[in-house]
């Protein structure tokens, strides 16, 4: 039975992403040409003499002959990245539980800091690093960058293991930490065991196939940077088709749906195959829970609200520095940006010329000097103008998306929970888990590209670009955020005294209200903090292929971004590079950084305010004492599944 499962999800996961392929076919065919296009691909898909690519220049190839030293090279790269990057996660986080733990603390600051920097910004500073030291002491640090057919291996697989070393580290060294205060390593401990051995001989053992089972939403992550990984750095990968899928022509139905398979087969079944392995079922026939037996809408029975705000001390967000900082530093970025807009005439001032005694000397781009500070773009505007005024469109799009996702992901989850099935929500959830497996990035330049891309293939302005640019990213990940959203609220209905809230006559939507509600709040808003994040670095993917929020204007034979949006820059720092004074266009990577480092902050503000409320952590200067009263009522208020993690206490020292 197991066995038809897996195949059933890789034919449905076929399916998707057969139907995802037809869709930019929507804005030029309508709703029924879609279904005529969806009928096509089919039939080309099951004739394997139509798998056909088409180049800009009217040559016709088989496509798996032509996609396929490109898809090799970039899936080597790819999963040479992850073995890299979590094989050196775990050693490392091994290392580190070994260590004092005043040696560790400032070595996890360092990861979650690494962990916040897109890789894209990573290649980037390293390239001008490299240009920067080739230019200044004739000395090439690595090679940067491919000519031709060459392939690099070296440079690109460090900096996209950057993401799967940190997070992993982070999760494996976390669970460690958790695991020590197990029953049995105390028993352990109390035999006489080293430290060394409870770990490697036990220890790791019990956690190695959860933290594996992480892996596939760091790898999902992962997974989005080649594209724009091998475009700067010019690599004959997946990339090299994009050039032409992209920038000159409008990719085909069928092309998108191979170009999508290749990355779903193979992590479909290492997952698939994980799950099955290392997941075990439970034996045990669960009982249905006593709220499913409650009504949807009832009236309010006295004292049925018997959530334990009072036992639980912790501080309010408002005090939290981390928290108000970032907010305040965002908040005065987006009130400056808005209010120059306003006030400056013209709000970006463009230098095109530069002239000496009435004649042209020069032409833009200029470095940074007295008339423009931060230097000028191709187009010869003050890239401190564009910076300031650009960042309210930043700002703005990024949280309106993130509030969208989160807030849709929890309006759908609450009847998701009450109102369907147990059996069809689990059918439901591993089929939304198919997009796990699925580049975003690549996925949303597919069907971003002829609404917003440069080659522009629909007459639409720029509402109606924003509109569906907006739903597009939204749809790209409402149905994760609904799944797990809706297992928090699984979790939070299953508490003893959401029981007890079902006795004294609550209904469902007034355990909701009064029960979940406080209890997922918290929860809601750092995930709406890291979708802000996930976001900003979209954007960043975006704008390397030109895909720039709002859109494209065309002025003559030139294309120019339809507003000053900070991804727009993206293609000039790719420019900049071979440049004299190319090392100047950092400040575009500063500002991003910027940026996320302070939504990072207000993430980490927002975490330390729940840990205060579970009763886990204190902070530096002020340690909480928690009685074992509030342990046990924390235990009951937990909203994550990343607060506790239950393991089997049978486990018997050998």
């Amino acid at each position: 039975m197991r066995i038809v499962s897996f195949f059933g999800y890789l034919g449905l996961g076929l399916v998707a992403i057969l139907l995802v392929s037809c869709i930019p076919s929507v804005f030029s065919a309508g709703f029924f040409g879609y279904w005529q296009n969806v009928i096509h691909l089919v039939e080309q898909v099951m004739d394997p003499t139509q798998w056909v690519y088409t180049t800009p220049f009217n040559r016709t190839y088989s496509i798996t002959y032509f996609f396929g030293d490109a898809i090799s090279y970039s899936m080597t790269i790819l999963v040479l990245a992850l073995v890299t990057g979590f094989g050196g996660g775990m050693l490392f986080a091994v290392f580190s539980f070994l260590l004092p733990k005043k040696v560790v603390e400032p070595m996890k600051r360092l990861g979650n800091i690494a962990e916040s920097i897109p890789d894209v910004l990573i290649a980037f500073g390293i390239q001008l690093l490299v240009v920067f030291l080739y230019k200044q002491f004739g000395f090439l640090l690595l090679q940067f960058s491919s000519v031709g057919n060459d392939e690099i291996y070296i440079l690109p697989i460090l900096i996209i293991a950057i993401l799967p070393f940190f997070s992993f580290y982070r999760i494996v060294l976390s669970m460690l930490e958790e695991e020590r205060s197990k029953d049995y390593v105390v028993l352990a401990q109390s035999k006489g065991l080293s430290k060394s051995y409870i770990l490697f001989v036990h220890m790791l053992r019990n956690i190695l196939p959860t933290a594996f089972l992480h892996t596939k939403v760091i790898t999902w992550a992962t997974m989005s940077t080649i594209p724009a990984i091998e475009y700067i750095m010019n690599l004959y990968g997946i990339t090299s088709i994009l050039k032409d899928l992209l920038l000159m022509n409008a990719p085909n139905a069928i092309e998108i749906f191979f170009i999508l398979v290749f990355f779903f087969i193979p992590f479909y079944i290492i997952y698939g195959v994980a799950d099955r392995v290392l997941v075990r079922k439970s034996v045990v026939k669960q009982e249905q829970p006593v709220w499913r037996k409650v009504p949807l809408i009832g009236k309010r029975q006295k004292g049925s609200t018997l959530f334990l705000k009072g036992n639980i001390k912790y501080s309010p967000v408002y005090r939290n520095w981390k928290f108000m900082t970032g907010s305040a530093l965002i908040l005065l970025l987006f009130l400056s940006s808005c209010l120059y807009t306003v006030w400056a005439n013209p709000s970006i001032q463009v230098s095109e010329y530069r002239y000496e005694d009435g004649k042209m000397v020069d032409r833009a781009p200029f470095p940074p000097d007295d008339d423009y500070w931060l230097g000028t773009d191709r187009s010869g505007k003050h890239l401190d103008d564009v910076l300031i005024t650009g960042a309210k469109f930043t700002i703005g799009f990024a949280i309106l998306l993130a509030a969208f996702r989160i807030g849709g992901g929890l309006l759908l989850a609450i009847p998701y929970v009450l109102l369907v099935p147990m059996k069809v929500r689990e059918s439901l959830d591993k089929f939304t888990d198919i997009l796990h497996y699925i580049p975003q990035s690549l996925l949303a330049l597919f069907l971003l590209n002829p609404i917003i891309g440069p080659s522009v293939y629909y007459d639409l302005n720029i509402m109606e670009k924003i509109f569906w640019q907006m739903l597009i990213l939204l749809l790209l990940v409402l149905p994760l955020t609904t799944s797990l959203l809706s297992k928090e609220i699984d979790q939070a209905l299953s508490t003893a005294f959401v029981t007890s809230g079902t006795v004294l006559g609550g209904s469902k939507l007034h355990l909701i209200r009064k029960h979940v509600w406080p209890q997922i709040r918290m929860r809601c808003f750092i995930l709406f903090g890291q979708q802000t994040a996930q976001v900003l670095v979209l954007f960043i993917h975006l704008g390397i292929f030109a895909v720039y929020f709002g859109g494209t204007v065309v002025k003559g034979d030139l294309v120019y971004p339809a507003t000053t949006e900070w991804s727009s820059q993206i293609p000039f720092l790719r420019y900049m590079l071979m440049q004299p004074e190319g090392y100047y266009s950092a400040v575009v990577i500063a500002a991003f950084l910027f940026l996320i480092f302070c939504v990072q902050m207000i993430v980490e503000g927002l975490k330390e305010v729940e840990h205060s409320r579970l009763g886990i952590k204190g902070t530096k200067h002020s340690r909480l004492k928690v009685t074992e009263s509030d342990k046990q009522a924390a235990a009951g208020l937990t909203a994550s599944s990343d607060a506790f993690r239950f393991h089997d206490k049978t486990i018997e020292l050998k």
